[in-house]
């Protein structure tokens, strides 16, 4: 089991691309051809011959130097990448996190499915601010901190719960809650922007293809995630992107609205 800076280690590597092994194949044919010339001057017996062969050990020794400098920027350069976390390990460290979140959430929120049987969670997923954002071996992207919101629809109001889950350290960095009746939601907005950017090998990167989702209500409350939104960049890209769970979750807080409404207009109705 790794400790909590191995782990923040192996998650730190893994936005940080492996490099290709280097072509040493030059440097080789180089070092015999020079080290040929070198042996092969002497018999000569001419000056032409000891200026070959000062010029095979000079040429031989700036080879061996380039070769070794290659060489070493190649592996202070994997270092700083490997060993890295498997996409295997980043999707249970993320389960486990999103498993926390979520009992974290009931316990700020006070909901149990004993109290509320309607008390089921949605969540949308996305990448946090300056987030690290990498694809693995899988072509699926990846970030290292998570942007979790958490909605939970009662049969009497709108419970919230949105975090920062940092996959490094295994924590949540920050969280807060907000909660509100259902007569009270003014608006649902979803739009693209193409403001966000995310950070690969410690550059800073222009958005991949992101979304915000705003929840809006009379008391000047606003609720708003980013999440990666694929519908129109994920094939142009090359990459899988990760369920956010926004989709369905948007739906299915329209669907929820539609029946406060239908079931306030009849009740509307009934008391005339």
């Amino acid at each position: 089991m790794e400790s909590i800076q191995q782990r923040n280690e192996l998650v730190r590597k893994y936005f940080i691309a492996t490099p290709e092994t280097p072509n040493y194949q030059p440097y080789y044919i180089g070092m015999v051809l020079f080290l040929l010339l070198f042996l092969l001057a002497p018999r000569m017996h001419t000056i032409s011959g000891g200026l070959l062969g000062f010029g095979g050990i000079i040429g031989l020794l700036v080879t061996l130097k380039k070769w070794y400098d290659r060489r070493k920027e190649y592996t202070d350069t994997f270092k700083k990448a490997e060993p890295k976390a498997t996409d295997r390990q980043m999707d249970e460290w993320l389960a486990k996190g999103l498993a926390d979140v979520t009992a974290e959430a009931r316990k700020r929120l006070d909901l149990s499915d004993d109290k509320d049987i309607a008390a089921k969670p949605l969540m949308i997923d996305g990448p946090a601010e300056k987030s690290y954002i990498a694809a693995g071996a899988d072509r699926v992207l990846r970030f290292n901190r998570h942007n979790i919101l958490l909605v939970f629809l009662t049969d009497h109001h709108v419970a919230t719960f949105q975090c920062i889950l940092d996959l490094g350290v295994g924590e949540i960095l920050q969280d807060k809650t907000k909660e509100f009746p259902y007569k009270d939601i003014t608006n649902l907005e979803t739009n693209t922007t193409n403001q966000g950017f995310h950070y690969r090998n410690d550059i800073k990167t222009g958005t991949i293809g992101e979304q915000t989702f705003g929840l809006y209500t009379s008391g000047a409350n606003v609720i708003s995630v980013n999440y990666l939104f694929s519908k129109s960049n994920e094939k142009d890209s090359g990459y899988k992107f990760p369920d956010s769970h926004a989709d369905s979750t948007i739906r299915a807080i329209r669907t929820r609205l539609k029946e406060y409404k239908d079931d306030f207009d009849v009740q509307k109705k009934q008391s005339f």
